[in-house]
């Protein structure tokens, strides 16, 4: 019982501190803005029940920790409270995570011409693979996966520029090969 409590009180404070620091000082989880893993799923999308950034590790035990003293309250055996208790967190990701992307999905206009717009490239592209990019159109931000028009590799990090979207894939080129061209023709 003691082990769940700690773990509830300190991943609350934890998450009372991150949501002050984004509301107050405009930081996102505590400067670490990457994902911790990245792991498609097909069907059923398995990152969304794990934890993929600091804020949710905290939601992960914070649900850990309530659904633990709830299930200690009830004389239950050692042994299934914490699988339970485990799940309890993943699901609790999931759901917040759903619930966070169907709050900020502001859907991109169909007739929004993005041809020209500059994309960070979040996700290696690889010259013969995908990756993703994301860009701000109009105040939001968006991402999509993304490939490499010449096929060349575009690093994770570097400015693309979208070339066009079809059916939900944009078309990028890497902001220095299109100098490069350029500089080829003067």
């Amino acid at each position: 019982m003691n082990f769940y409590v700690a773990v509830a009180i300190v991943s609350t404070v934890a998450f009372t501190i991150d949501l002050l620091l984004r509301v107050t000082e405009k930081i996102r989880s505590f400067g670490m803005e990457e994902r911790i893993h990245n792991i498609k799923g097909r069907i059923i999308p398995i990152e969304d029940f794990i934890p993929h950034n600091l804020t949710l590790v905290s939601v992960f035990f914070m649900s850990l920790g309530t659904a633990g003293i709830l299930l200690k309250l009830i004389p239950l055996n050692g042994l299934v409270c914490f699988p339970v208790c485990v799940m309890c967190g993943m699901f609790a990701n999931f759901a917040v995570v759903r619930i966070l992307r169907k709050i900020r999905a502001k859907p991109l206009p169909k007739d929004a011409d993005l041809s020209g717009t500059e994309a960070v490239c979040t996700q290696t592209i690889q010259g013969d693979g995908y990756g993703e990019v994301m860009f701000s159109f109009e105040g939001s931000s968006y991402t999509f996966p993304a490939l490499s028009e010449n096929e060349t590799d575009i690093i994770k990090g570097e400015t693309a520029v979208i070339i066009l979207i079809n059916e939900g894939v944009c078309i990028v080129e890497k902001q220095s090969e299109m100098l490069d061209i350029l500089n080829e023709k003067e």
